[in-house]
């Protein structure tokens, strides 16, 4: 069987996008096919490819999803963490276009799906700013480990205090 940590972060990302508008869409979707909401830019495209998700994927994406967590599951072990930029950079201007919007949102998925796939926990940390943007750190902990997190956030954020 292929290791779902053989897997591009790419295929980790559409796996993650591919459930989650599937998911989406079997909650909300006779909502949004009602209609008249005034959903913003992008909205409505994202449940749109929910709606086009067939039930072989939903297979195939949920057994990739069992076997990235599994693996990452072991990787992390009961007391391990992993430290990652929360998303990609500065957030977008409010004057930027849909699809600068866009790009952004799938850059930042890319980091954020890890734990959105795994299901384990995930905190972040404001650290700071650049360029006058707000920057953070996230810290993403095994299953269980909700407590653990917060504890090592606050030492870490203590620390950062001091410096």
């Amino acid at each position: 069987t292929e290791h779902a940590f053989a897997s591009s972060p790419d295929d980790l990302y559409w796996c993650f996008r591919r459930l989650q508008a599937f998911e989406a869409w079997q909650v909300h979707g006779g909502w949004i096919s009602a209609g008249g909401h005034g959903l913003g830019p992008g909205v409505d495209e994202r449940f749109g490819f929910g709606r086009t998700i067939d039930p072989k994927t939903v297979e195939a994406e949920t057994a990739r999803r069992a076997a990235f967590r599994s693996e990452f599951g072991k990787l992390l072990g009961n007391d391990g963490f992993l430290v990652l930029p929360t998303v990609p950079g500065a957030a977008p201007l409010k004057t930027s276009t849909p699809e600068q919007f866009q790009a952004y949102r799938e850059r930042a998925l890319h980091l954020l799906c890890l734990a959105g796939l795994s299901g384990f926990p995930q905190i972040t940390l404001p650290l700071g700013s650049v360029d006058g943007a707000p920057f953070g750190l996230s810290l993403l902990g095994p299953s269980g480990s909700d407590v653990a997190l917060i504890g090592l956030g606050r030492t870490i954020l203590d620390a950062a205090r001091k410096v």
